[in-house]
């Protein structure tokens, strides 16, 4: 205890092992060495990172004119990860918009009803694997930098056992994450993709609906996305790209939360 309190007396300055016969002068050095201590103390201790909330943007590749336009949401400050549609008109020009804007790419695949799968109950056919591979390696071709993949749809395919299996077993030696977009509350993909050793996550809340897109919508499920990364340490929301409603929503209400401690990651930082 007398060397850390030569330490600190040395760090403000003050003589070492001072003999100090006023008392006054004895409470004021004790003063000032509690603080000391306090203020080190302070700066040592490792800042907590607070509850961690993901927004993925889906179907960036078709744009149309009374969308927002895609160079809008480039601009945004915060990170997103954007999910790019295979064999659209602007599929490759948006995955390589978005990397340039610092976001994260992943692909958003599209099963059914893009695909025309027969999908068996008791094993995966050949026929519907074939597709889905072909697609799976366009897109890879067409999406650079993609670092993961979220199902588009495919509500049928992502309840679908065999199939999710037959694709996490491939999909898995691409070393990629997957997230499941939660279209489906049957769904087995985020199953099947942990099953395969396979880095995945479910989504928590959408932004919003093919009905419900304005502003107001988009901040109550922000705050609901806010809610579940209060009590589980971290959330992912899935908006999507046409709604002006959605994109104003994260606009306004995304530095709010940072202010309340929330941090927004991009999708790869809270998938397990």
């Amino acid at each position: 205890m007398k060397n850390n309190t030569d330490r600190i007396l040395g760090f403000l300055g003050l003589p070492r092992n001072p003999k100090i016969r006023d008392k006054g002068a004895r409470r004021t050095a004790r003063a000032l060495i509690a603080a000391a201590v306090l203020i080190t103390a302070a700066a040592w201790t490792p800042a907590v990172a607070g509850p961690k909330i993901a927004v993925v943007i889906d179907d960036f590749g078709l744009t149309y004119p009374k969308n927002v336009p895609d160079e809008e949401w480039m601009k945004l400050a915060f990170p997103l990860t954007f999910a790019i549609m295979p064999e659209s008109p602007r599929t490759t020009k948006a995955a390589l918009a978005a990397k340039a804007a610092g976001k994260e790419v992943i692909i958003h695949f599209p099963f059914d009803p893009f695909l025309s799968l027969r999908l068996p109950p008791q094993e995966a056919s050949a026929e519907d694997l074939r597709k889905v591979m072909d697609l799976l390696d366009k897109s890879f071709r067409s999406i650079p930098g993609a670092v993961g993949l979220n199902n588009h749809r495919s509500y049928k395919a992502t309840q679908n056992a065999p199939i999710m299996r037959a694709f996490m077993g491939e999909y898995r030696k691409k070393g990629l994450y997957f997230l499941d977009s939660g279209v489906s509350p049957k769904s087995v993909a985020a199953r099947e993709a942990a099953s395969a050793g396979i880095r995945s996550i479910r989504n928590d809340v959408f932004l919003d609906e093919a009905r419900r897109h304005d502003k107001a919508f988009c901040r109550r499920m922000l705050r609901r996305a806010a809610d579940i990364a209060r009590k589980k340490g971290q959330a992912v929301a899935i908006g999507h790209h046409y709604f002006h409603g959605t994109f104003e929503g994260l606009r306004e209400m995304v530095p709010e939360l940072q202010k309340e401690g929330f941090e927004f990651v991009f999708a790869s930082q809270v998938v397990r």
